[in-house]
């Protein structure tokens, strides 16, 4: 398989090879990836997280067969969060999303209170000013976003760890083939399952 999508990561490999085995039975080739270091290290996947990838023609129909969600996000907020995450690097950018009808409304750009290259913490009081702004225009916080630097956008064990609201969206901002993109997903009880972006 060849330019590999991420759909799911998972804390244990046991999850990871029981959604592996659900898009096999729809036809849907699907490989775990957890690193061990060769096998030297069989834990060290722990700070990873065990993937489920597939093939990036076959997205849409792992989606399809996972029964996925779908968050949408307009060109210029992916770009608002991608120009946040370059002025922050080599610190990791952090902020909210709002969101009206499954839509994303408004990116709120906020400073890392704890800066460093794999953590952030948002500023309570721009995080406050942001649920105001929010509720003033009618609209919900719906996510988080934040940036990998120099990694690929993937939750990190610290980011699942973190837990949040199970019904946002996150958001990350890492580096693929060279460049930022942006990637979704929700996590619930230790895992992150991918939402799917679609742009307007």
């Amino acid at each position: 398989m060849s330019d590999l999508a991420t759909v799911a990561v998972y804390p244990i490999r046991s999850d990871a090879e029981i959604v592996r085995a659900r898009l096999a039975s729809e036809g849907v080739e699907a490989l775990v990836i957890a690193d061990d270091e060769g096998g030297l290290n069989p834990g060290f996947y722990a700070h990873y997280g065990v993937r489920v990838v597939v093939a990036a023609a076959d997205l849409a129909a792992a989606y399809e067969v996972l029964d996925l969600d779908v968050v949408i996000v307009p060109d210029d907020a992916i770009r608002q969060m991608v120009e946040h995450a370059r002025a922050c690097a080599p610190d990791e950018a952090c902020g909210l999303i709002a969101s009206q009808e499954g839509v994303v409304t408004s990116v709120y750009r906020l400073a890392n209170t704890d800066p460093g290259p794999d953590r952030f913490t948002l500023d309570p009081t721009e995080h406050f000013a942001a649920v105001r702004d929010a509720e003033d225009q009618g609209w919900v916080i719906s996510g988080v976003f934040h940036s990998h630097p120099s990694s690929a956008p993937i939750p990190s064990a610290e980011d699942l760890a973190g837990g949040g609201d199970p019904d946002w969206v996150n958001l990350i901002v890492g580096v693929e083939a060279g460049r930022f993109v942006v990637r979704a997903y929700r996590y619930a009880d230790g895992a992150a399952t991918a939402v799917e972006i679609k742009q307007q």
